[in-house]
Protein backbone atom coordinates (compact mmCIF):
# COMPACT_ATOMS: atom_id res chain seq x y z
CA UNK A 1 0.00 0.00 0.00
CA UNK A 2 1.53 3.14 -0.85
CA UNK A 3 -1.20 5.53 1.32
CA UNK A 4 -3.39 4.57 4.29
CA UNK A 5 -5.94 6.23 6.25
CA UNK A 6 -6.93 6.00 9.44
CA UNK A 7 -11.20 6.34 10.20
CA UNK A 8 -11.05 7.66 6.68
CA UNK A 9 -14.26 7.41 4.71
CA UNK A 10 -13.70 5.55 1.27
CA UNK A 11 -15.23 6.95 -1.86
CA UNK A 12 -17.41 5.17 -4.80
CA UNK A 13 -15.30 6.89 -8.60
CA UNK A 14 -15.87 7.16 -11.96
CA UNK A 15 -12.82 7.26 -13.86
CA UNK A 16 -13.30 7.93 -17.88
CA UNK A 17 -10.31 7.79 -20.08
CA UNK A 18 -8.65 4.78 -17.63
CA UNK A 19 -7.03 2.91 -19.83
CA UNK A 20 -3.62 4.19 -20.19
CA UNK A 21 -1.26 7.51 -18.84
CA UNK A 22 -2.69 9.42 -16.14
CA UNK A 23 -6.71 8.08 -15.79
CA UNK A 24 -4.93 4.79 -15.40
CA UNK A 25 -2.32 5.47 -12.46
CA UNK A 26 -4.82 7.84 -10.75
CA UNK A 27 -7.38 4.74 -10.59
CA UNK A 28 -4.81 2.37 -9.86
CA UNK A 29 -3.73 4.34 -6.67
CA UNK A 30 -7.07 4.83 -5.48
CA UNK A 31 -7.82 1.43 -5.91
CA UNK A 32 -4.80 0.42 -3.66
CA UNK A 33 -6.02 3.01 -0.65
CA UNK A 34 -9.40 0.93 -0.85
CA UNK A 35 -11.45 3.20 -2.69
CA UNK A 36 -14.10 1.65 -5.44
CA UNK A 37 -13.34 2.47 -8.87
CA UNK A 38 -15.25 2.45 -11.98
CA UNK A 39 -12.97 2.57 -14.72
CA UNK A 40 -14.03 3.02 -17.98
CA UNK A 41 -12.59 3.34 -21.77
CA UNK A 42 -12.51 2.15 -24.97
CA UNK A 43 -9.71 -0.78 -25.12
CA UNK A 44 -11.45 -3.19 -23.18
CA UNK A 45 -8.20 -5.45 -22.46
CA UNK A 46 -6.81 -3.03 -21.04
CA UNK A 47 -9.50 -2.53 -18.44
CA UNK A 48 -9.54 -6.43 -18.00
CA UNK A 49 -6.09 -6.17 -16.50
CA UNK A 50 -6.67 -3.37 -14.25
CA UNK A 51 -9.84 -5.52 -12.52
CA UNK A 52 -7.71 -8.19 -12.34
CA UNK A 53 -5.38 -6.51 -10.95
CA UNK A 54 -7.65 -5.05 -7.98
CA UNK A 55 -10.94 -7.54 -8.14
CA UNK A 56 -12.07 -6.05 -4.60
CA UNK A 57 -11.66 -2.35 -5.66
CA UNK A 58 -12.14 -2.23 -9.23
CA UNK A 59 -14.97 -2.87 -12.09
CA UNK A 60 -15.29 -1.58 -15.29
CA UNK A 61 -16.84 -1.13 -18.58
CA UNK A 62 -16.46 -0.16 -22.15
CA UNK A 63 -16.90 2.97 -22.86
CA UNK A 64 -16.61 5.35 -25.79
CA UNK A 65 -17.35 8.88 -25.15
CA UNK A 66 -18.06 9.95 -29.10
CA UNK A 67 -20.64 7.34 -28.90
CA UNK A 68 -23.78 8.26 -28.59
CA UNK A 69 -24.76 5.80 -26.21
CA UNK A 70 -22.49 7.81 -23.55
CA UNK A 71 -25.19 8.65 -21.11
CA UNK A 72 -26.85 5.25 -20.86
CA UNK A 73 -23.28 4.43 -20.37
CA UNK A 74 -22.89 6.54 -17.81
CA UNK A 75 -26.01 5.73 -15.97
CA UNK A 76 -25.21 2.09 -15.94
CA UNK A 77 -21.84 2.66 -14.53
CA UNK A 78 -23.37 4.76 -11.37
CA UNK A 79 -25.73 1.92 -10.75
CA UNK A 80 -23.44 -0.91 -11.06
CA UNK A 81 -21.27 1.19 -8.54
CA UNK A 82 -23.88 1.82 -6.61
CA UNK A 83 -23.43 5.69 -6.52
CA UNK A 84 -20.81 8.09 -7.35
CA UNK A 85 -18.59 10.75 -4.59
CA UNK A 86 -15.95 11.45 -7.17
CA UNK A 87 -15.91 12.01 -11.24
CA UNK A 88 -12.87 12.25 -13.33
CA UNK A 89 -12.96 12.71 -16.79
CA UNK A 90 -9.73 11.78 -18.13
CA UNK A 91 -10.03 10.97 -21.40
CA UNK A 92 -7.87 13.27 -23.83
CA UNK A 93 -6.57 13.24 -27.46
CA UNK A 94 -4.80 15.52 -29.04
CA UNK A 95 -2.09 15.38 -32.05
CA UNK A 96 0.07 18.01 -33.90
CA UNK A 97 -1.72 18.42 -37.06
CA UNK A 98 -0.01 21.56 -38.94
CA UNK A 99 -1.78 20.22 -42.21
CA UNK A 100 -5.22 21.09 -40.63
CA UNK A 101 -6.34 17.45 -41.47
CA UNK A 102 -10.00 17.91 -40.72
CA UNK A 103 -11.13 14.34 -40.10
CA UNK A 104 -8.24 14.49 -36.84
CA UNK A 105 -9.64 18.00 -35.78
CA UNK A 106 -13.21 16.41 -35.45
CA UNK A 107 -11.77 13.68 -33.92
CA UNK A 108 -10.50 15.66 -31.39
CA UNK A 109 -13.07 18.02 -30.92
CA UNK A 110 -15.33 14.96 -30.29
CA UNK A 111 -13.42 13.50 -27.80
CA UNK A 112 -12.83 16.79 -26.06
CA UNK A 113 -15.72 18.81 -26.44
CA UNK A 114 -18.64 16.91 -27.35
CA UNK A 115 -17.87 13.62 -25.01
CA UNK A 116 -16.64 15.89 -22.67
CA UNK A 117 -20.12 18.19 -22.20
CA UNK A 118 -21.86 14.69 -22.03
CA UNK A 119 -20.11 13.58 -19.05
CA UNK A 120 -20.28 16.87 -17.16
CA UNK A 121 -23.91 17.40 -18.08
CA UNK A 122 -24.80 13.84 -17.17
CA UNK A 123 -22.68 14.12 -13.62
CA UNK A 124 -23.82 17.09 -12.64
CA UNK A 125 -27.28 16.54 -12.66
CA UNK A 126 -26.39 13.28 -11.41
CA UNK A 127 -24.87 15.23 -8.22
CA UNK A 128 -27.26 17.77 -8.17
CA UNK A 129 -29.89 15.24 -7.40
CA UNK A 130 -27.57 13.29 -5.10
CA UNK A 131 -27.24 16.37 -3.22
CA UNK A 132 -23.33 16.27 -3.21
CA UNK A 133 -20.28 15.43 -5.27
CA UNK A 134 -17.29 15.71 -7.15
CA UNK A 135 -16.41 16.59 -10.54
CA UNK A 136 -12.69 16.64 -12.25
CA UNK A 137 -10.96 16.59 -15.82
CA UNK A 138 -7.52 16.86 -16.82
CA UNK A 139 -7.14 19.48 -18.99
CA UNK A 140 -3.47 21.08 -19.88
CA UNK A 141 -1.26 23.93 -19.83
CA UNK A 142 -1.95 24.23 -23.96
CA UNK A 143 -5.73 25.59 -22.69
CA UNK A 144 -3.97 28.91 -21.84
CA UNK A 145 -2.58 29.39 -25.26
CA UNK A 146 -3.12 28.37 -28.90
CA UNK A 147 0.02 26.24 -29.77
CA UNK A 148 0.89 25.68 -33.26
CA UNK A 149 0.00 22.55 -35.27
CA UNK A 150 -2.19 22.06 -32.24
CA UNK A 151 -5.88 23.72 -32.81
CA UNK A 152 -8.24 22.00 -31.46
CA UNK A 153 -6.07 20.29 -28.74
CA UNK A 154 -5.66 24.04 -27.46
CA UNK A 155 -8.76 25.33 -28.12
CA UNK A 156 -10.70 22.39 -26.35
CA UNK A 157 -8.35 22.31 -23.63
CA UNK A 158 -9.27 26.13 -23.10
CA UNK A 159 -12.81 24.79 -23.12
CA UNK A 160 -12.53 22.49 -20.68
CA UNK A 161 -11.08 24.72 -18.44
CA UNK A 162 -13.66 27.69 -18.97
CA UNK A 163 -16.68 25.18 -18.74
CA UNK A 164 -15.33 23.93 -15.47
CA UNK A 165 -15.47 27.47 -13.95
CA UNK A 166 -18.67 28.65 -15.18
CA UNK A 167 -20.01 25.15 -13.51
CA UNK A 168 -18.27 25.87 -10.54
CA UNK A 169 -19.13 29.37 -10.48
CA UNK A 170 -23.03 28.17 -11.13
CA UNK A 171 -22.78 25.73 -8.57
CA UNK A 172 -22.04 28.30 -6.12
CA UNK A 173 -24.78 30.50 -7.01
CA UNK A 174 -27.52 28.15 -6.84
CA UNK A 175 -25.97 26.35 -3.43
CA UNK A 176 -25.32 22.99 -4.97
CA UNK A 177 -22.66 21.21 -2.93
CA UNK A 178 -20.63 20.13 -5.74
CA UNK A 179 -17.01 20.67 -6.12
CA UNK A 180 -14.90 21.18 -9.16
CA UNK A 181 -11.13 20.05 -9.58
CA UNK A 182 -9.29 21.42 -13.16
CA UNK A 183 -6.06 19.47 -13.58
CA UNK A 184 -3.21 20.95 -15.36
CA UNK A 185 -0.39 18.22 -16.08
CA UNK A 186 2.04 20.09 -18.27
CA UNK A 187 4.29 17.50 -20.36
CA UNK A 188 3.85 14.29 -18.80
CA UNK A 189 5.40 11.11 -20.14
CA UNK A 190 2.14 9.20 -21.52
CA UNK A 191 1.18 8.13 -24.86
CA UNK A 192 -0.24 11.15 -25.94
CA UNK A 193 3.25 12.83 -25.83
CA UNK A 194 4.93 9.24 -26.89
CA UNK A 195 7.95 9.95 -29.25
CA UNK A 196 8.25 13.59 -28.94
CA UNK A 197 10.92 15.65 -26.71
CA UNK A 198 9.71 18.06 -24.43
CA UNK A 199 10.88 20.01 -21.72
CA UNK A 200 9.94 19.51 -18.00
CA UNK A 201 8.53 16.30 -18.45
CA UNK A 202 7.33 14.60 -15.90
CA UNK A 203 6.99 10.97 -14.97
CA UNK A 204 3.69 9.26 -15.11
CA UNK A 205 4.08 7.94 -11.86
CA UNK A 206 4.98 11.37 -10.18
CA UNK A 207 1.92 12.83 -12.23
CA UNK A 208 0.02 10.48 -10.53
CA UNK A 209 0.05 11.18 -6.87
CA UNK A 210 0.35 14.77 -7.66
CA UNK A 211 -3.60 14.43 -8.74
CA UNK A 212 -4.60 11.69 -6.45
CA UNK A 213 -3.34 13.72 -3.37
CA UNK A 214 -4.75 16.69 -4.77
CA UNK A 215 -8.72 15.25 -5.40
CA UNK A 216 -8.82 13.75 -2.12
CA UNK A 217 -8.23 17.31 -0.89
CA UNK A 218 -10.55 18.74 -3.22
CA UNK A 219 -8.43 21.51 -4.06
CA UNK A 220 -9.98 23.97 -7.39
CA UNK A 221 -6.45 23.50 -9.46
CA UNK A 222 -4.04 21.11 -9.63
CA UNK A 223 -0.79 21.78 -10.91
CA UNK A 224 0.61 18.76 -11.61
CA UNK A 225 4.02 20.12 -11.45
CA UNK A 226 4.15 23.38 -9.70
CA UNK A 227 6.30 24.83 -12.43
CA UNK A 228 3.85 25.12 -14.87
CA UNK A 229 1.44 27.85 -12.37
CA UNK A 230 4.11 30.53 -13.15
CA UNK A 231 5.01 29.27 -16.72
CA UNK A 232 1.36 29.12 -17.85
CA UNK A 233 1.11 33.05 -16.08
CA UNK A 234 3.96 34.23 -18.17
CA UNK A 235 2.48 32.83 -21.41
CA UNK A 236 -1.05 34.45 -20.62
CA UNK A 237 0.72 38.08 -20.42
CA UNK A 238 2.30 37.74 -23.97
CA UNK A 239 0.88 39.94 -26.34
CA UNK A 240 -0.66 37.98 -29.50
CA UNK A 241 1.21 39.34 -31.91
CA UNK A 242 5.14 38.27 -29.91
CA UNK A 243 3.11 34.80 -29.26
CA UNK A 244 2.00 34.66 -32.57
CA UNK A 245 5.92 34.33 -33.76
CA UNK A 246 7.62 32.31 -31.25
CA UNK A 247 8.46 28.67 -32.63
CA UNK A 248 7.38 26.10 -30.00
CA UNK A 249 8.23 22.76 -30.61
Amino acid sequence: MLFTFENYNFMKIIILGATSGLGKGTAELFAEAGHTVAVAGRRIDRLEKLSQKFPNNILYEEIDVTKTDLENKLDLLTQRLGGCDLFLYSSGVGKQNYDMDLSMEKWTNDVNINGFVTSMCFMFQFFKNQGTGHIAAISSVAGFRGIGGSSSYSASKGYQRLYLEAMAQGAHIQKWNIKFTTIIPGFVDTEIIEGQNYPLTLSCDKAVKVIFKGLLKKKRTIYVDGKWRYISALMRIIPGYFWEKMTLK
